[in-house]
């Protein structure tokens, strides 16, 4: 078994599409075991025949929805009267509608490609270096992936057994956190860096020259009044979860339908015509994670009748390390895999893996799945794989190279912290949860 774990992994840095590479280990794996290859299909099938999973695409096609309706760049126009006038405050108006945005699509990338399509053009003008932007912007992903609704989230709660509204509620407070401690580097680095300087201009705001503080009221007012639909969207999703009205899959549907509704009726930038091609693209970012969460339950249905799980937990046990050195052993794991894995593929792997280990030294599985969604959502703009650095790559028009050092700063000085606060803390991630 061992042997088609490591096909497995060699195929994914190979460049061999995931589903593929897990339905192969599958394939070798039950034939190691000497069963029936014909269940793999029925064991994928029941994978994803889960209530909870449908959240995934109706949050994915929410965020789709979310761009093309005008909701994302009114986000941006929003928070920016709050901050754009600061310097490096441009910076900060990127996190604070990456924060936002996540709150609705519950995806990093794309967290990443809305908000660096959108704030690039804008942050250029206002002198910021493309290579600053698209570095932010990589680890402003990080934020789609903790504050609720979390894509990563859902899939943890479902292959850990857990509650969804519970890791929901423990990711809000590392999200929150997290966008605090890089809106604190971003300013600390505008204060250091002359190019960062904003020329004291708001994003989406009239020009300030003869014009009067009434006049400059009304636009603040405007934005805000024009921001509001679009604000209602996380209240609606988050709300609705957290007052027991909705499910997490509920809200997702919920968060849909008022998507259209206030593309098409309130700002009326999402044409009729448009809404064939909305849902396609819907569909074509929900399949491939699918896919991959089916193949992904059969390879680990294998490596459970094997028993890897029970072995690997037996041998640490052996070893008997303390808590703190077990923590220490588990995150470079968890980013090491991060930095190759897709981040949805690499929960479905180990987390059925890890559970036995972590309880058996009384790690709360909820803590757990926050430490390991913040660490694999760290590998997601960490090289060599850093899918988000490649998007932020594209959407920014920025070489992939000039990103990776801006990129690694914000990782260090601002994502590392939050992760050991949510290791030495357990309290920290799970007292919403209380």
């Amino acid at each position: 078994m061992t042997a088609a774990a490591l096909l497995v992994l060699f195929l994914i840095i190979v460049g061999v599409p995931v589903a593929y590479a897990f339905g192969t280990g599958a394939f070798f794996g039950f034939l190691y075991l000497g069963d029936s290859v014909t269940q793999i299909p029925s064991v994928a099938y029941r994978t994803i025949d889960s209530f909870p999973l449908l959240a995934i695409p109706f949050f994915l096609l929410s965020g789709v929805v979310m761009q093309e309706g005008g909701v994302s760049r009114r986000l941006v126009s929003f928070v920016a009267q709050f901050t754009g006038r600061l310097r490096g405050g441009m910076g900060a108006t990127l996190l604070g509608a990456s924060a936002i945005f996540g709150a609705i699509s519950g995806s990093s990338v794309a967290t990443v490609s809305a908000m660096g399509s959108i704030m690039t053009p804008e942050m250029v003008k206002r002198g910021y270096p493309r290579r600053y932007v698209g570095g932010l912007v990589s680890v402003a992903g990080l934020l789609g992936i903790l504050i609720p609704p979390s894509i990563p989230m859902v899939v943890y709660g479902v292959a850990a057994n857990v509650s969804i509204s519970d890791m929901f509620l423990a990711g809000l407070s590392a999200g929150l956190l997290l966008l605090v401690t890089m809106i604190a580097v971003n300013f600390l680095w505008a204060w250091r860096k002359d190019e960062l300087n904003d020329s004291g201009a708001v994003l989406g705001a009239p020009s300030t020259e003869g014009t009067t503080r009434k006049r400059i009221g009304l636009g603040a007012l405007t934005r805000t009044g024009a921001a509001i639909p679009a604000l209602v969207m996380p209240v609606i999703i988050l709300g609705g979860i957290y007052s027991g009205i909705f499910t997490p899959t509920e809200a997702g549907a919920a968060a849909v339908v008022y998507g259209f509704l206030v593309g098409l009726l309130v700002y009326r930038e999402l044409r009729p015509s448009r809404v064939g091609a909305v849902l396609l693209n819907g569909i074509l970012a929900t399949t491939p994670i699918l896919l991959i969460i089916a193949m992904g339950g059969a390879f680990s249905r294998a490596l459970t009748l094997s028993g890897v799980p029970v072995e690997i937990t037996a041998y640490i046990s052996d070893l008997d390390p303390p808590k703190w050195l077990l923590l220490i052993i588990l995150n470079l794991l968890l980013l090491g895999v991060g930095c190759f894995v897709e981040e949805n593929t690499a929960i479905i792997i180990l987390a059925p893996l890890l559970l036995p280990l972590t309880t058996a030294y009384g790690i709360d599985p909820v803590q757990f799945g926050v430490i390991m969604v913040l660490n694999l959502g760290i590998g997601l703009a960490t090289p060599p794989m850093a899918p988000n650095v490649f998007v932020a790559s594209r959407a920014c028009d920025v070489p992939f190279h000039l990103i990776i050092g801006t990129t690694l700063k914000f990782l260090l000085f601002a994502a590392v912290p939050v992760l050991i606060a949510v290791n030495v803390a357990p309290g920290f991630s799970l007292w919403l949860t209380r």
